[in-house]
């Protein structure tokens, strides 16, 4: 769900913005997902590098990482099923976050916005 409304979002912008923009994508289950297992989700969500990134790690990386941007996640003992914030960190070009958004038909337009407000900035002054 948060790739395909990622994918809507970027659709809409312009063929400026979208060069302009990069997506990068966490994995939840460190302990399992691989390069490979990330690699067959692009190519089923028909996405790729540049423009889409989804990372994986050691637990050890991406879990306080998970952690410091504020994702909630717990897996169901019963089914095994990790439960999760879907959430959109918007990060500007100082590397600061600048927007936090979740799944929705208004927060999906809240992204194209917030994409297209970032996008029209200017490079960060040193």
């Amino acid at each position: 769900m948060i790739l395909g409304q990622a994918k809507r979002a970027v659709a809409r912008l312009n063929e400026e913005e979208q060069a302009d923009v990069r997506l990068v994508a966490v994995t939840i289950d460190p302990e399992n997902d691989t390069q490979e297992s990330m690699a067959r989700l692009a190519a089923g969500q028909e996405v790729a590098a540049p423009f889409f990134n989804l990372c994986v790690g050691g637990s050890g990386t991406i879990n306080p990482l998970l952690d410091r941007m504020g994702i909630e996640r717990h897996r169901d003992p019963k089914t095994g099923v990790i439960e999760h914030t879907n959430l959109f960190l918007v990060v500007d070009r100082s590397g600061k976050i600048a927007y936090r958004l979740s799944l929705g038909s208004l927060q999906e337009e809240w992204l194209v916005e917030a994409l297209r407000v970032l996008c029209a900035e200017t490079e960060p002054k040193s």
